[in-house]
């Protein structure tokens, strides 16, 4: 097996292990272009949702001082955490779905640019 495969795939199942430090260590020691390009992709789905956290408690205390109505700011704290539930389960599978594909791809049929 090549070992970019292992590299790229790695990137993206350590969502399991080491979320952000793997994609980041990859991403700027690896030599290869398309190894980095992907680090690169698995770093941001990994941060994705730890950025969307503090946007929803941001706006969640935001809306809590604005607003008198207790009904109105549950309601978008609700919201705001469903949202970020689903959000995450997506980028989770996607690290998985990418991950699995990374190692089943053929190095041949690579479209990936690298001038």
């Amino acid at each position: 097996m090549n070992s970019h495969k292992v590299m790229k795939s790695l990137s993206y199942f350590s969502i399991f292990f080491a979320p952000i430090v793997v994609p980041l260590f990859i991403w700027v020691f690896a030599d290869d272009k398309e190894v980095q390009h992907h680090a690169k992709t698995a770093l941001t789905t990994h941060v994705l949702p730890v950025v969307s956290l503090f946007l929803s408690f941001a706006i969640f205390s935001l809306v809590q001082i604005s607003t008198d109505s207790a009904n109105t700011a549950g309601f978008i704290a609700f919201t705001g955490v469903i949202s970020f539930v689903i959000f995450s389960i997506l980028l989770f599978f996607f690290n998985i779905i990418r991950g699995v594909k990374m190692l089943v791809h053929d190095e041949a049929e690579s479209h990936y640019i690298t001038e």
